[in-house]
């Protein structure tokens, strides 16, 4: 009876941990370069172990946490500043403790003319260095698909100032979530550069949640998990009569 009751706590547990992200994603749904977060379960004990030790019994727990990497829909802007990459790629913008990865691309001009993020942070090129774009009217700023920045000069002259560093990884599994949307590399990841990226200027990526599918699998989890605690109740009820029922003949 014990194995049982671990085995439905585990359960609940495991359950609730996956509401807390699916409530996460639907939070998100409307955060421009979001990407949606899923999990996957495990059985703890295998085979022999799960015959012999638990008596047939199992427990779950949460196998691993990781993100949904597909490109979420690009909706029109047509603000020249607001970029976003169809395909593969990530922005890279300058973290307080080192370099970041993002798909958040609603930029900014700061008075010196700093290519920012909305949170203030550097956006680099691709030698890995801060973007900074003459003072000039935003409608005069040219950005092309492979992510080159022009600037249209009074007398109609466009000149190129600097080229948006965009940046694959060499497996996604190693990008880790920070704040605001970005990513850092975990250890042993590396970056894989992107000759031919596909950037949208006066466009931004949107989350690439589901909220049906969010919404459903919060159903299907909600219900699972309710399960579990009618499981958790009953054992309780047994063990209150123990005594009594371990007197029956």
């Amino acid at each position: 009876m014990v194995s049982g009751k671990y085995s439905a706590l585990s359960g609940a547990v495991a359950r609730e941990q996956n509401l807390d992200n699916i409530s996460a994603n639907l939070a998100n749904v409307n955060t421009i370069g979001y990407k949606r977060s899923t999990v996957s379960f495990e059985s703890i004990l295998r085979g022999a172990r799960q015959v012999k030790q638990a008596q047939g019994i199992n427990y779950t727990r949460i196998r691993e946490n990781y993100t949904d990497f597909s490109t979420g829909p690009i909706n029109k802007t047509d603000a020249p500043l607001d970029l976003a990459i169809n395909g593969e790629g990530f922005f890279k913008v300058q973290g307080p403790n080192g370099i970041l990865y993002t798909r958040k691309g609603d930029f900014t001009l700061d008075a010196d003319g700093r290519l920012l993020t909305t949170t203030g942070m550097p956006v680099l090129d691709d030698s890995n260095s801060p973007i900074s774009i003459p003072k000039t009217n935003t409608n005069r700023i040219s950005i092309s698909s492979l992510g080159m920045i022009s600037v249209l000069d009074s007398d109609g002259t466009q000149s190129e100032v600097g080229r948006i560093g965009i940046v694959s990884v060499d497996d996604p599994l190693k990008l880790k979530k920070d704040k605001d949307t970005t990513f850092t590399l975990k250890e042993g990841a590396q970056e894989v550069p992107i000759e031919l990226p596909e950037v949208v200027q006066g466009g931004i990526e949107v989350s690439n949640v589901n909220m049906v599918s969010e919404m459903a699998d919060m159903m299907n989890n909600q219900r699972t998990f309710e399960t579990y605690n009618k499981m958790l109740k009953s054992y309780a009820a047994i063990a209150e009569r123990q005594d009594e029922l371990g007197t029956l003949a």
